[in-house]
């Protein structure tokens, strides 16, 4: 049965956040607060719990679920071949709503690669998602708390009822800071690309990313 839990988004209380971890590492599912919108994840070694999250979202088995990661080392763990200008992003904006997509490496199952081979990462900066990965051991196959295509909730009140009923723990920290989607930026080649502007501009992307290179 789903449970809906209150949090002090900025001071999660350990009961909380030891229930929604306990959660996680048994392969269930959480909807939690992130910076920029509610999400919705499971630990990423659960051997059912990122496919439940594809049914829920009605999202297509081609769009691959990212993973949320504690700090900018998950870049050479889960990725490989990554750029210098990549890690200079990841250290300017981690943690915080920017994802990068790099080449998978062999700690990413074949089930949670793009077709291409590479796999989004996000370190965000909310105290509960942090608290959540460190509890679980991380890191969380995540995506935002909605059916696809339909607006991401900034807000819980904004959550749809059946993605909160299909989670085993729904924790309610009120409105997200950003109440925007993380900006995605593709950086497998010589220079970023940037795939969905969000709560960070393409110009502060491509500063940074040329300062790096320079």
């Amino acid at each position: 049965m789903s449970k809906t839990i209150h949090i002090d988004p900025e001071k999660p209380s350990a009961e909380a956040i030891n229930l929604a971890a306990t959660v996680l590492r048994d392969g269930g599912i959480v909807v939690f607060p992130t910076e920029t919108v509610y999400g919705i994840g499971t630990l990423a070694d659960s051997a059912f719990g990122a496919h439940e999250i594809f049914e829920v979202k009605v999202r297509p088995l081609d769009k691959p679920l990212p993973w949320l990661v504690e700090n900018e080392d998950a870049l050479d763990i889960y990725g490989i071949e990554v750029p210098q200008y990549a890690h200079a992003l990841a250290h300017e904006f981690w943690p915080g709503p920017l994802t990068l997509v790099v080449k998978a490496s062999d700690r990413v199952g074949k089930d949670f690669r793009a077709p291409d081979g590479t796999v989004a990462l996000r370190s965000p900066a909310h105290e509960v998602v942090i608290e959540l990965l460190q509890a679980s051991g991380g890191p969380l196959i995540a995506t935002s708390a909605n059916t696809h295509g339909a607006p991401a909730p900034g807000d819980f009140a904004e959550v749809e009822e059946r993605i909160r009923m299909a989670a085993d723990v729904s924790l309610d920290g009120g409105e997200t800071e950003h109440q925007q989607a993380s900006t995605v930026v593709d950086v497998t080649g010589v220079e970023p690309v940037v795939l969905r502007e969000g709560a960070i501009s393409t110009e502060a992307i491509f500063h940074v990313a040329k300062a790096a290179s320079a």
